[in-house]
């Protein structure tokens, strides 16, 4: 839709976009402009993963035992009132349904507000109801200081690591003094680093050569952006369901080719036992998880288990995350 029939349809409609958009600001022609002439891998499987990618994030709860934990950091409980969270890689919505969905207890908290580069994503979120806008990170269509919190997960690699500085002080802008901003990646070092070089850039169809965050350069950004922040450990693992143990693994095993735009290269594996094996080359690194601190409690390798009367099948996966808060 036109920026027009967006503010005249879709903002009056939503209490959290009349709240916190703005199209007004400095440079916004400008970010238009760059928008209207830009694609990305998820907006459909033409040009890369978007379509298989959507597939995988029907079932949010696959990757909500991390969301739910960032979302505490970004927003505390102990706060008196609502707080609206800006989700800038929201994708489709998956953080803001995965809410509505597994957490009664935030839902009358937090409100999520969905962004995202890929038009297609911001579509398919404002069909769902949810409220969306399209913007790229480094120049967000909020005014300043109009969110409780700004949340940069699952995908902050694919902005560009010039982009990067800008992205951190539009997050920072945006919130209120005192707000937090949570920014989720994978260590340069990590397995799921290692997984992305070795099996997703060369076996998707857009490739995925994106670099990933280093500790330092992480702590960095914020300093230089002037809101010095903690850098944490999480475990953030995908999980997975079914009937019996083998139904749990082939079921994790469509996820990451639908997650990861894998699908033709795990096709000619041969089978779940195979595409099994490789989860477990790339996710049972116990030399890199060694090197974690041990309250972490990563498990060594993808694993399944008994959970209310079905199995789970879960990878295990550590995330690096950055949280800091804007000065008051």
């Amino acid at each position: 839709m036109t920026l027009e029939e967006y503010l005249r349809d879709v903002v009056p409609a939503q209490k959290v976009l009349k709240a916190t958009v703005d199209f007004g600001r400095p440079g916004a022609d400008k970010a238009l402009r760059a928008l209207a002439a830009t694609t990305t891998e998820f907006d459909s499987d033409d040009t890369g993963r978007g379509d298989s990618y959507r597939r995988a994030q029907q079932d949010p709860s696959v990757r909500w035992r991390g969301m739910r934990q960032l979302l505490e950091w970004a927003a505390p409980p102990e706060a008196a009132r609502p707080r609206t969270v800006l989700d800038v890689l929201g994708g489709d919505g998956t953080v803001a349904r995965a809410v509505h969905e597994y957490a009664p207890d935030l839902r009358g908290r937090l409100n999520i507000l969905t962004g995202d580069l890929s038009g297609d994503m911001v579509e398919r979120a404002l069909a769902r109801g949810l409220p969306a806008v399209r913007q790229a990170a480094d120049h967000l269509f909020l005014g300043d200081g109009t969110v409780d919190a700004t949340l940069l997960a699952y995908g902050t690699h694919h902005i560009a690591p010039q982009d990067r500085l800008n992205a951190v002080t539009e997050a920072l802008r945006v919130v209120r003094p005192g707000g937090r901003v949570v920014l989720h990646d994978f260590d340069t070092t990590s397995p799921m680093a290692e997984f992305f070089a070795d099996v997703v850039h060369p076996h998707t169809a857009a490739g995925h050569d994106y670099p990933h965050f280093s500790r330092e350069s992480l702590a960095g950004l914020f300093e230089e952006a002037g809101a010095p922040a903690r850098v944490v450990d999480m475990y953030d693992p995908l999980v997975v369901r079914g009937g019996t143990e083998e139904e749990a693994r082939r079921r994790m095993c469509a996820y990451v080719a639908d997650m990861y735009g894998v699908g033709e290269y795990f096709g000619t594996l041969g089978g779940t036992d195979a595409c099994w094996r490789v989860l477990e080359r790339y996710f049972g690194h116990e030399e890199y998880l060694a090197g974690l601190p041990a309250e972490t409690g990563f498990p060594p390798a993808p694993f399944v288990h008994r959970s209310q009367g079905v199995y789970a099948a879960e990878l295990p996966r550590a995330a690096m995350v950055a949280v800091a808060r804007r000065a008051v």
